[in-house]
């Protein structure tokens, strides 16, 4: 079973067309499939940079209200 996919509308750069569209012509690939993969590897990057800080905020004693203060 796959994830559940979200819809999601946006205006992108010129540049960033033209790297999507040499991504489709040269893998074959769905604009909108390499975007979604893209934008995945971001997000769990992301994800993985809060697990991170949150374990080095909580070694020092920050937790709860104090932490971004």
């Amino acid at each position: 079973m796959s994830a559940e996919l979200k819809d999601f509308r946006g205006k992108i750069t010129s540049e960033t067309d033209c790297v999507l569209e040499a991504m489709n012509r040269v893998s074959g690939r769905d604009r909108s499939e390499i975007v979604r993969e893209i934008l995945h590897r971001w997000a769990l990057d992301r994800i993985h940079e809060h697990s991170v800080l949150t374990a080095l905020l909580a070694r020092e004693g920050i937790t709860g209200e104090s932490q971004g203060r």
